[in-house]
């Protein structure tokens, strides 16, 4: 008799724990019938679906009035797999929770036989995977996009470069045709940036992504607050640290991994400069002491490799759009022969674009731009005037100093002041720039036509050219009047 006792008390503490164990698991988990019909379910299978508890979920049978799945069809895809296997694991599909809003589940299940072999239901547990499915499709959905850009951009290259054969002899189209190295390389470098950010991000999503759900999930609370400061540090903006400055944090870091008998300190330490630890590493000594700490801390990194390469590929795109925009803006132009309203600093901001690769090694450029209002005007012009008069201040400075352009608003004309800080005109000279044809610059150079053109086009607008110059400032003034004004930006 009291061994029968001892049975039946064995028997009802296995059975406390494993209800214990159902009712309690993260997971959802059930049985259901050859019809769909849920037998039982756990809590967590309820509140992945929607539902307040199980019983609300076995009363509603959602998936026996074939109300579950998005796609009706997964459904009987699900039975015709069971019955080929008797198990299927991780089967996704996209499904109406109770309130019809979509989720994405992985479903890992087996059938039960009866004694001779009859299918009697099926049981398993279900994973609410929408987080990651989100994740991944917006992996796709970046990569794709970047792709896209990246062939937009290579084909532009590409234009650019056709363009360089097709030049002809027109003023603007042979500055243009000075520039296209240039501005190809200020193409090159954000292609080249995207392009290696994306291959951070692939191996990402090939390596460090599949294994983050269960890296996570395996975390105690001390170990995921821990996790949570370092990628808190990962998303500060990290400064630029000197070699020298690397060397002092590794010397302080490499003692207290050594302490922790932590394998590879200096391995590792470099990864927690990088990451961005510089300071207390207080916060993350449970991570260091942990088993798989390192592990952890080594997945805060590769995070931390893929928000910064998200940010190069942002700016990267930002930079060569603008230099794309600026060279469809400098290349167009307009045979309609009508004026059009338009800002004068935009065609200045286009000009400077597309003169970057030039300006960046040794030319200091300070704007200063007043609110002046939209004018009606020629703008693809008024870009050729800004083409030849930076031009020209640049090759008077060798390409070193600094460039000076002030537009001011003078109430009824707007005044544009484009000033370098080359050794001036001779006063011998100054008499006869804007003659046709008059050049200082040695034969193949300049035709002498620049400054004539620049002066017919200001003509045009009705504006007017002056010049003062000195030993160490040049400085060119034009006034565009403003007539019909529609507003300011």
């Amino acid at each position: 008799m009291f061994e029968s006792h001892t049975g039946v008390r064995d028997l009802s503490s296995s059975e406390l724990a494993f209800r214990s164990i159902f009712e309690n698991a993260a997971e959802g988990i059930f049985q259901t019938d050859l019809a769909g019909r849920y037998i039982r379910a756990n809590y967590s299978l309820a509140k992945i679906y929607g539902y307040d508890s199980p019983e609300a979920l076995i009363q509603d049978q959602p998936n026996a009035k074939a109300g579950l799945y998005v796609e009706p069809q997964r459904r009987q895809e699900f039975i015709t797999l069971m019955a080929q296997r008797d198990t299927l694991t991780d089967f996704e599909s996209a499904i109406y929770r109770r309130d019809r809003s979509i989720i994405w589940i992985s479903e890992t299940c087996r059938v039960v036989r009866d004694q001779q072999g009859q299918v009697q239901y099926y049981e398993g547990f279900v994973r609410d995977i929408t987080q990651q499915r989100l994740a991944m499709d917006q992996l796709k959905s970046t990569e794709a996009r970047l792709q896209q850009r990246n062939q937009e951009l290579a084909e532009a290259l590409s234009q650019l470069q056709n363009t360089q054969r097709e030049l002809v002899h027109s003023e603007k189209m042979a500055a243009l045709g000075q520039l296209v190295a240039g501005v190809a390389h200020e193409i090159n470098t954000p292609l080249g940036a995207i392009r290696s950010s994306i291959e951070t991000i692939d191996l990402f999503a090939q390596r460090t992504l599949p294994t983050l759900p269960d890296v996570l999930r395996n975390l105690s609370p001390e170990l995921f607050a821990a996790f949570t400061s370092l990628r808190q540090s990962c998303l500060q903006d990290t400064l630029q640290l000197s070699s020298r400055e690397r060397r002092q944090h590794k010397r302080r870091i490499v003692p207290i991994l050594e302490e922790l008998a932590v394998e590879n300190p200096d391995g590792w330490a470099d990864t927690l400069i990088d990451i961005g630890v510089l300071g207390d590493l207080a916060p993350f000594l449970p991570l260091l002491q942990a088993p798989t700490g390192l592990e952890v801390i080594e997945l805060a990194h590769q995070l931390a490799l893929l928000e910064r390469s998200t940010h190069t590929i942002t700016t990267a795109i930002e930079r060569a759009a603008k230099v794309v925009f600026a060279l469809k803006t400098y290349a167009r132009f307009d045979q309609s022969g009508q004026k059009v309203v338009a800002q004068v600093t935009d065609g200045i901001e286009t000009v400077l674009t597309l003169y970057h690769n030039k300006l960046k090694h040794g030319v200091e450029v300070m704007r200063e731009y007043e609110p002046v209002p939209l004018i009606p005007c020629y703008p693809d012009e008024l870009t050729q005037v800004w083409t030849n008069l930076i031009h020209n201040a640049l090759q008077a400075m060798d390409e070193r100093g600094r460039l000076e352009i002030q537009v001011k608003n003078q109430l009824q004309a707007i005044e544009i002041q484009i000033t370098d800080s080359g050794p001036g005109i001779p006063d011998e000279v100054m008499p006869r720039i804007f003659e046709p044809f008059f050049t200082t610059k040695p034969i193949g150079e300049g035709n002498g036509l620049g400054l004539d053109i620049v002066r017919k086009i200001i003509d045009k607008h009705q504006g007017t050219i002056a010049v003062n110059s000195r030993p160490g400032e040049t400085t060119f003034t034009i006034t565009l009047p403003v007539q019909e004004s529609v507003g300011h930006a």
